[in-house]
């Protein structure tokens, strides 16, 4: 199984917001032993970027050139933004301090873009009045007093990250609005873009890999019009991807696991038998799906595949697809046992010649 170690990074300076300090708080950082400012999204000590990194540490069946599980309910897609704890005091003061030194704007919240005087009015003077925003939201109008210094030991600085698997889908303006706010450095604040271990299971869920499969086809190459096609996958294609999303300041973490069930074969045209007749295999007991075909059992059915019944010598070819279906569960730190996510389906497919033969020979 494959391991890779990695911070996801998100870019968009209309959305996001960035005030980097270095780092002088234990467990701030990448979460594999690196300070603020060796994690990527433009981290650089205490100067303000329009870039925004989430702490989440992502590891396990990641990246290597595959691709990620299209969920089966299109009603349900992994969160678009959520929050996170960021900065201590003492580095919220220092990134506020530099950013009035050098007299520039900032994201104080996802949709908020603002002034120095914002920031020391609200988080330093306990000013709010003038610069509420999102009145709707939890902490749209709380002002704080010299920037929680004499609260260090009680809390964090918290700020809204964008899933950078999801940046088209978020909404200026509407996901996740709150401002940037103090609260418990482990427990989570009650909101309803909280970070959960369930949020980190569905983010996961976005960063599994699955790798190209190919199926395996009887006859190879170009199929014979009225001969029975084997369809079938390696047992070694089929081993559960596992990916685990970690957030190591305050210890939450989850773990996304896809198994695959069962592949469906669309023929690519309406003029074909299929096996089973609903097009769907099963996973047997030994992590195969179909059966390799055996000399001398041309005159069986395949446990999975199709028969053409007309050539492509007017269409030119078939196009089929085969849809691997992979349950998809989750456990993580607050939560007990296993938990369903939605299934997901990950797409390949062939393109198929089918010729008329009078004579067969297998």
């Amino acid at each position: 199984m494959r391991s890779e170690l990695r911070t996801g990074t998100l870019v968009g300076a209309c959305a996001t917001l960035l005030l980097a300090a270095t780092s002088t708080a234990s467990g701030i950082g990448s979460g594999d032993g690196g300070s603020r400012d060796e994690v990527g999204g433009g981290r650089d000590g205490n100067q303000l970027t329009t870039e925004a990194s989430t702490e989440i540490v992502v590891t396990g069946d990641t990246g290597g050139g595959g691709s990620g599980l299209e969920p089966i309910d299109t009603e349900w897609t992994p969160p678009v933004c959520w929050y996170e704890p960021w900065m201590t005091a003492e580095e919220f003061q220092d990134a506020v301090e530099r950013l009035v030194d050098e007299d520039k704007h900032a994201w104080r919240a996802l949709n908020t873009y603002s002034p120095p005087v914002a920031f020391t009015d609200i988080y330093r003077d306990d000013k709010p009045g003038d610069w509420a925003i999102n009145f709707d939201s939890v902490y749209g109008a709380t002002g704080y007093d010299n920037f929680n210094l004499d609260a260090e030991e009680d809390g964090l600085w918290w700020h809204g990250v964008i899933n950078p698997n999801r940046e088209d889908e978020f909404v200026h303006g509407t996901d996740c609005r709150e401002p940037i706010f103090w609260s418990d450095s482990v427990e989570t604040p009650e909101l309803d873009d909280s970070l959960t271990d369930q949020t980190l299971a569905e983010y996961a869920y976005d960063e599994i890999s699955i790798p190209e499969t190919e199926i395996e086809l009887n006859p190879e190459g170009e199929q014979l019009l009225g001969v029975p096609t084997w369809i079938w996958l390696d047992a070694d294609d089929f081993e559960p991807r596992t990916v685990r999303a970690e957030l190591p300041i305050n210890g939450l973490w989850a773990e996304t696991t896809a198994e695959p069930v069962s592949m469906t074969i669309d023929p690519g045209t309406e003029d074909a038998e299929l096996f089973p007749s609903d097009g769907t295999c099963e996973i047997d007991d030994k992590g195969r799906i179909g059966e390799p075909y055996e000399r001398g059992r041309a005159d069986e059915d395949p446990p999975c595949g199709a028969t053409y019944l007309r050539s492509t010598h007017a269409a030119g070819s078939y196009e089929l697809t085969a849809s691997l279906t992979w349950e998809v569960h989750w456990t993580g730190s607050q939560t007990q046992g296993e938990n369903p996510l939605p299934s997901g389906t990950f797409e390949t497919t062939h393109t198929i010649v089918v010729n008329e033969s009078q004579t067969i020979v297998r």
